[in-house]
């Protein structure tokens, strides 16, 4: 069986061949390769992948707020009690 590393930066775990040991800040800690190569773009490049990734939340979260409440939900909110009275 592969043995499994957690790499500290995508908290992902990560078979021992793809992560390398860093150091920094008297901590030695686990990160993937993949994640080292990713952070050595540059600065335009991450802003870029930044926005993009902003801009597909956001679109998202319009879409998923658009959405229509289920019906169970809906007969909750029109059975709860109006008064503070009957929240007890």
């Amino acid at each position: 069986m592969t043995e499994l590393v957690f790499c500290y930066h995508c908290r992902r775990q990560h078979p021992a061949d793809e992560v390398t040991l860093v150091h920094g800040r008297g901590v030695r800690r686990w990160r993937c390769r993949k994640s080292i190569a990713l952070s050595r773009n540059s600065t335009i490049q991450r802003d870029a992948f930044g926005k993009a990734v902003s801009q597909l939340n956001q679109s998202n979260a319009v879409v998923w707020a658009a959405r229509p409440l289920l019906r169970p939900v809906l007969e909750l909110f029109v059975t709860a009690p109006r008064s503070i009275d009957g929240m007890a």
